[in-house]
């Protein structure tokens, strides 16, 4: 019997053994697809009931599970948007299953609704199964908002705020940060900027039709450029899609209220695929006549000179105007886009693609100023010695952007590598400017300035005999006329390869190993071509004849304003760029040739910038259950080959010569990440995140430049440091059907940040002489700055009603962001008793206290952002109100904290309608901006106004036709 048990033994273990080998080995694959349309449903959940095994599907809708112990296991499968499905499929078969989801409740009928349904599933599903912290918006989503570019269809997402250009978002500001400490992408790599004097891209370029998707991503991963420490913003261009041909197209129009003005909107798209073969193209026009009233002042701060016991000190300093200022613009806008795209697929493990894009944005503006010019004030309005300039500017801003990337991505066995190589290059044009000022004859006039209405002050002339000069229009005189031609460039060169291994280990658990590198090589240059003359002379010792008179009567067309900004005030008798163009052609040898001044304005803001940035890393993604950890190392090294300006060198008057100044350097850093994901539930992300990040400073602060309007000088500073971050972030996200809500909070500590520093000064060699008084401005580092904040948002549909009231909806977000940053204490500002600077040195040493530091808030930090949006969404009809609202925050610091510069909040209504007429033609309507909601800034406190400028409200309305 013993015998028979040890024979036995061997054999039973064996075959226990093998049953559990068997059992280990169960495993199920497939797909999961739309049951529909049979389209795959990328990102879908399958998992093992009751167990941490599971996955997500693939591009192709795939999956693969292994290891599972049970052969009675349940399959349970769930997709955002629709109805979750149960099953038990026979694993020992090992053959692949189609899974067939239904739609969910969400009535999907009818064309329109679909596409928004779908488009913000898409986008959820994205930033369920997303490895960091982000924000997508899709097409989908992007025309139930009345945003034209894509800067305004960004100011809809969690903690963005914008800085506006004429009414139109412009800059974008991420989590607290101004906007170079974001970098700015199309389709995955870095755009140049087309303005010579950032590196950030003013997202109005990009009209917002243009636009498949906007990722705006939070947290960094490895395999991304580290150089952004608000975060990343990339905008996804459309790409083609499988079955029948796609053609859509847009025809609006609309009306400006302001100058009762049009505007026109066109958009055309094609897509198609033909097997392996896609194509898509899109092209898009719009062209806005628009228009703003803007008043605004230049301020500064010294004693007053009416009261004989005034003391020398910090104390007997107070804020005035030192310049008040009626402005006028007439602004037409034209924006054109076109952006092809080409992919040739082998297989699904194989393609290669073809991708491109250009914008043109062309700004044609007219501005006409009235300005006092203002000095020795008796008190905060009243001022002996004043004058007064008309003036006007007349300018075509071409700003061009073009992308183009050639790459692909192949699978050979289980290893994937992409390969891009991308170019992009950015140009800014302005030819033929023209700004010209002439100025009151005479004596000095005084002025006084009735305030019964702080926000609109009113000049009086309380000296019967200087006052007549205000507007003895015949003889004002040209002080000064430019005409100038500007050409800037930056070419971008970025090849680019990745390479992912996956792996997996028995006891379930997966991930990747990813390696990769790029080069980013950029040249940027500005030329500018500037003829100054100080004055016209009707005779001339050196040429025969005599001229025509220049003044406000002969040189003044038909314009007349008399009720600028709804308060009355009148403009009159102001200079015509096109007579003043006319009247130069036939008499150019009257005008007086400024040298100086023509050399100083064509060489002081040339200069030529070359950089190579060399990156690589290596991250590794591991998957435990349902827990993700992320991490991974990356280097980036930046080799300033060319930094060269330009400064015209005068003894006094005369010209000695142009001195050109180079500057190179080398920085590097090593950027650790980690991130964690774990899913509480399939819906239910926690993330958690530590990444390292950095930011190059702008052009116009390192250029070793000059730049000089009127009595402000701007000087750059080759020594900045490169800012640099520690950034922590805590995610909590619940998806649910087409229903979003996730908070979070997040932290960064930022090292070397750059700020702009102003200062009264007066120019010239320490010691020699009295000289006017300039406001000089130098960007700086910050010591140290931390930023915290919070952010939630939510998103959904009132199910919980029945009937009419279920239609309704509600789309929300909010940013709390605090900061606190440190420099050196600034001594405080006295304009008329300014420290002389040293023009070749640019010192500003002696304007702070270096044993002592001072706290402000980090520039661009605004405390409270929120979008507000309820909408009524039916089969047929969609609307939606949005209220849009940010926080003031800080702009430029003054020489002291009563002339630090606020961007003032602001809050902003907008109203878009969509009816669906059939399943091809959908009619639309937008009303921006109802309110009128002005742009203004301040300084120090809200009650002292810098700037307030006013757009009133505008329509459009049109037809979307898809077919």
């Amino acid at each position: 019997m013993r015998t028979l048990i040890f024979k036995a033994l061997p054999v039973a273990l064996c075959l226990l053994f093998s049953a559990a080998q068997l059992q280990a080995q169960l495993s199920i694959s497939g797909r999961v697809i739309d049951a529909s349309n049979g389209e795959p449903l990328v990102g879908a959940s399958v998992a093992v009931e009751n167990t941490s095994l599971g996955e997500n599907t693939d591009s192709n809708g795939r999956f693969s599970i292994k290891n599972i112990e049970n052969a009675d296991a349940r399959i349970v499968v769930t997709y955002i948007g629709y109805e979750p499905q149960t099953l038990s499929p026979n694993f020992v078969s090992g053959k692949p299953v189609n899974i067939r989801l239904k739609p969910s409740s969400v009535e999907l009928d009818e064309v329109v609704v679909t596409g928004i349904v779908e488009g913000q599933i898409r986008a959820m599903v994205e930033m369920k199964q997303a490895e960091n912290i982000k924000n997508i918006v899709t097409a989908e989503q992007i025309v139930t908002f009345p945003d034209l570019n894509a800067a305004e269809v960004m100011q809809r997402i969690p903690g963005i705020t914008l800085q506006r250009d004429q009414g139109e978002g412009r800059f974008v500001q991420l989590r607290g940060t101004p906007p170079e400490l974001t970098n700015f992408n199309i389709n995955g790599e870095q755009v140049p900027s087309p303005e010579g004097s950032y590196r950030y891209v003013g997202m109005d370029i990009i009209p917002s039709d243009q636009i498949e998707a906007v990722e705006v991503t939070k947290v960094m991963t490895p395999d991304m450029d580290a150089d952004g420490i608000g975060g990343s913003v990339n905008i996804k261009t459309k790409g083609p899609q499988g079955g029948k041909p796609q053609i859509r197209a847009t025809l609006a129009s609309g009306y400006n209220n302001l100058r009762e003005t049009p505007n026109y909107n066109m958009q055309f798209s094609y897509g198609q695929r033909y097997e392996k073969l896609g194509f898509q193209v899109t092209g898009s026009f719009f062209e806005n006549n628009q228009g703003s009233d803007n008043i605004e002042y230049k301020f500064a701060k010294g004693p007053f000179f009416n009261d004989d016991d005034q003391q020398e000190g910090q104390d007997n300093f107070f804020v005035h105007y030192r310049e008040a200022q009626l402005r006028h613009y007439d602004i037409k806008r034209t924006r054109i886009s076109v952006a092809p795209t080409l992919d040739y697929k082998f297989s699904e493990d194989s393609k290669l693609y073809l991708q491109a894009m250009y914008n043109s944005f062309t700004d044609n503006e007219t501005r006409r100023r009235l300005i006092y010019d203002l000095e020795d004030p008796l008190n905060a309005n009243y001022f002996l010695f004043g004058g007064i300039d008309h003036d006007v500017r007349d300018r075509i801003k071409q700003q061009q952007l073009s992308t183009i990337a050639l790459g692909g991505e192949h699978k050979i066995g289980r290893v994937t590598i992409d390969y891009q190589m991308f170019y992009a290059r950015a140009s800014e044009r302005e030819p033929n400017r023209l700004e010209a000022r002439f100025e009151s004859p005479g004596q000095a006039i005084t002025i006084d300035f009735d305030v019964s209405d702080p926000d609109y002050p009113r000049a009086t002339y309380p000296n019967e005999t200087n006052a007549a000069n205000a507007t003895d229009y015949e003889n004002f005189e040209l002080d000064e006329m430019l005409l100038e031609n500007t050409n800037t460039r930056e070419d971008l060169y970025t090849p680019r390869v990745n390479v992912t291994i996956p792996y997996e280990f028995n006891n379930g658990q997966e991930g990747y190993f990813k390696f990769g590198g790029k080069i980013r090589s950029r040249v940027k240059t500005q030329d500018i071509r500037s003829q100054t003359f100080g004055a016209y002379r009707e005779e001339s010792i050196l040429y025969p004849g005599t001229g025509d008179p220049l003044n406000l009567v002969t040189i003044a067309d038909d314009f007349y304003e008399d009720n600028l900004l709804d308060q009355g005030y009148v403009l009159q008798n102001m200079p015509s760029a096109d007579k003043l163009r006319d009247f130069y052609e036939f008499f150019p040898q009257y005008f007086i040739f400024s040298r100086n001044e023509t050399r100083k304005n064509s060489y002081n803001q040339d200069y030529e910038y070359a950089e190579d940035i060399y990156a690589a890393y290596g991250m590794l993604r591991h998957d435990i259950g349902r827990l993700m950890i992320l991490g991974g190392l990356r280097f980036e090294r930046t080799d300033v080959t060319r930094n060269r300006g330009f400064g015209v060198i005068l003894d006094g008057n005369r010209f000695i010569g142009v001195d050109t100044i180079d500057n190179r350097r080398v920085q590097e850093f090593w950027l650790p990440q980690i991130q964690l994901k774990y899913g509480l539930t399939p819906n239910v992300n926690l993330r958690a995140a530590l990444t390292y990040t950095y930011s190059r400073p702008n052009y116009v602060d390192v250029i070793p430049s000059r730049e000089e309007d009127r009595n402000e000088v701007s000087i750059g500073n080759p020594d900045l440091n490169f800012p640099r971050s520690t950034n922590v972030d805590l995610m909590i996200e619940r998806y649910y059907r087409s229903s979003i809500f996730s908070g979070g909070l997040f932290y960064k500590r930022i090292d070397d940040f750059v700020f702009s520093y102003k200062r009264f000064g007066r120019e010239g060699a320490p010691g020699s002489g009295n000289f006017p008084v300039f406001e000089f401005t130098k960007p700086l580092n910050g010591q140290d700055a931390d930023v915290l904040g919070a952010e939630f948002q939510a998103q959904f549909k009132f199910d919980f009603f029945s009937g009419f009231f279920s239609n309704f909806g509600l789309f929300t977000n909010y940013t709390y962001t605090y900061s606190r940053a440190y420099l050196p204490r600034r001594v405080p500002a006295n304009y008329a008793e300014a420290i002389i600077i040293d023009p070749l040195e640019d010192d500003l040493s002696d304007f702070f206290t270096e044993e002592d530091r001072e706290e402000i808030e980090l520039p661009g930090q605004a405390a409270h952002t929120a979008n507000v949006a309820l909408f009524y969404d039916s089969p047929k009809f969609f609307a939606r109100l949005t209220a849009n609202y940010q926080d003031d925050f800080l702009v430029e610091i003054g020489p002291d904290p009563d002339l630090d510069e606020y961007y003032d909040e602001a809050l902003r209504l907008d109203l878009t309608m969509n009816y669906q007429m059939n399943d091809k033609l959908t009619f639309f309507a937008d009303w921006i901006n109802i309110t009128n909601e002005p742009l203004r800034f301040y300084l120090g406190t809200p009650d002292v106004i810098k700037q307030q400028e006013f757009y009133s409200w505008w329509m459009r309305a049109g037809l979307r036709i898809s077919l």
